[in-house]
């Protein structure tokens, strides 16, 4: 198991890695907005809590899961996710099939105030665009993700 440590004071311990699933346990600390609302067009993502009660947005609704509820995420839904209470989250993730999100996180790990963008859009090209922020139609954000990871600099 290996542990990625988020900016955010997140921590992600890997459960298991790469063919058939990605699957994690996070502890969100109190106040953690989590991610932006997004979609993955090829991704499920299944979200159990463990500890804590987690805000959670998918489709047109949102709910606060406890203790071992969960929701399960089928492709092209946008969710989001996050901490709004007093005390931490514990949280079991299974990413299905597995994709780029461990990779994901690992680029956002070493990043400080802002995410590094053109090495997420790189990540992201190379996995057919499969993550896509919401409210941005996908004509208009493909193109700009293909142009940023074109653009030269560290990978």
């Amino acid at each position: 198991m290996s542990r990625i440590e988020m900016p955010s004071g997140e921590t992600i311990d890997v459960l298991h890695s790469g063919a058939p699933a990605f699957e994690f346990e996070a502890v969100v600390p109190p106040g953690v907005a989590g991610p932006p609302p997004h979609r993955h067009r090829g991704a499920t993502e299944s979200f159990t809590v463990l500890e804590g009660v987690l805000r959670v947005r998918a489709g047109g609704w949102t709910s606060l899961l406890h203790p071992g509820d969960g929701i399960v995420v089928p492709p092209g839904v946008t969710h989001s996710f996050g901490n709004g209470g007093d005390g931490p989250v514990r949280v079991r993730t299974v990413e299905t099939p597995a994709g780029p999100l461990e990779e994901q996180f690992r680029i956002l790990a070493t990043a400080g105030r802002l995410p590094p963008l053109r090495r997420l859009a790189r990540l992201n090209v190379a996995h057919d665009l499969d993550f896509s922020l919401a409210g941005i139609p996908d004509a208009v954000q493909r193109p700009l993700w293909r142009l940023l990871a074109a653009l030269p600099g560290p990978s």
